[in-house]
């Protein structure tokens, strides 16, 4: 079972990484936006700066959605991580177990 949970966490890791990239790209996008809506308001155009910051508006609205995908991504790595090292800890200790009652019947002869 722990060794099932490695490609899910690297899976886990790369769509983190992906969501990260997303959330850049579109912060980028929505301060082009707030760079274009003053040079329209500085050339007194109204209408179009108001259009450049709806724009700017939807960007941070699918921002906040992706910051949320991310939370629950990291939800998931840490639950999994907890519970591989869970599963890890058991297997040790049924393997010190084992030893130890190899080694007393060992002795009984």
């Amino acid at each position: 079972a722990a060794s099932s949970s490695l490609p899910t966490l690297d899976r886990l890791h790369e769509t983190l990484e992906m969501l990260e990239k997303k959330e850049r790209l579109l912060q980028k996008k929505s301060s082009a936006e707030i760079k274009k809506a003053k040079d329209y308001t500085k050339a007194k155009n109204k209408n179009a700066a108001i259009q450049c910051l709806k724009k700017k508006k939807l960007y941070e609205t699918q921002i906040e959605q992706l910051s949320n995908f991310q939370l629950r991504v990291h939800d998931q790595i840490i639950m999994l991580e907890n519970a591989k090292a869970t599963t890890d800890t058991v297997d040790a200790l049924r393997s010190g177990s084992s030893a130890v009652k190899a080694i007393q019947q060992s002795l009984e002869y």
